[in-house]
């Protein structure tokens, strides 16, 4: 083979492998789109999940105690102001004296760090914890005898971003009246973190 037949050669070659470079890169790219899109709805799909196990805890603790959980936590928890709707439904439904379903206890988070001054559940640790979603922000819980009155200071937000968020019940947007009326809201901020977003979840549709 001449030298102009291989070096025409060698052209080619490095042509092609350009190509299946870029045809790597190309189903690198999405793949990853993909696989990252795959992880947001199995993530949407445990938050709803999550929801309706909650919803069934609640009814649960009705059932057993005549009435839902309060919102508020009890005198002595040492309340610092954030994350109260969550911490009182961890309390409640990890009540001692509770004996029915509790919350999984993967889904506990504490994202202000705080503890109570004595042990308020059955669990050994103080942490005063919230029941946390998938994304890791506490899942605000009202009673709906209190919806009107109540604003909650949450910290929340994305991985390493989180602030403080002030929340209140939902109304529906179409009708003006409260979400669940007579029972109880769920709310957990979504992927973004960020409460009042299209991508929150609820026990509730609009």
């Amino acid at each position: 083979m001449s030298p102009a037949m291989r070096h025409r050669r060698a052209g080619f070659t490095l042509i092609e492998l350009m190509a299946v470079l870029l045809i790597i890169g190309i189903l690198v790219v999405f793949f990853t789109t993909s696989g990252m899109g795959l992880l947001r709805d199995t993530k949407r799909r445990q938050a709803e999940a999550q929801m309706t196990t909650l919803s069934s805890n609640i009814l649960e603790y009705r059932s057993f105690s005549g009435d839902f959980p309060s919102d508020r936590l009890p005198p002595g928890a040492g309340d610092n102001g954030l994350n109260s709707p969550a911490e009182a439904l961890y309390v409640a439904l990890f009540d001692p004296r509770y004996s029915g379903q509790a919350p999984k206890l993967e889904w506990l988070v504490n994202t202000d760090n705080d503890a109570t001054a004595r042990s308020l559940t059955s669990l050994p640790e103080r942490e005063l914890f919230e029941i946390g979603d998938p994304w890791g922000n506490p899942v605000l819980y009202f009673d709906y005898r209190r919806y009107a009155e109540t604003e909650a200071t949450v910290h929340a937000g994305p991985e390493g971003e989180v602030s403080e968020q002030r929340v209140r019940p939902r109304k529906s947007v179409k009708t003006g009246a409260w979400h669940e009326p007579n029972a109880f809201q769920l709310l957990s901020a979504g992927e973004d973190g960020v409460f009042g977003t299209d991508d929150d979840v609820a026990n509730y549709t609009e």
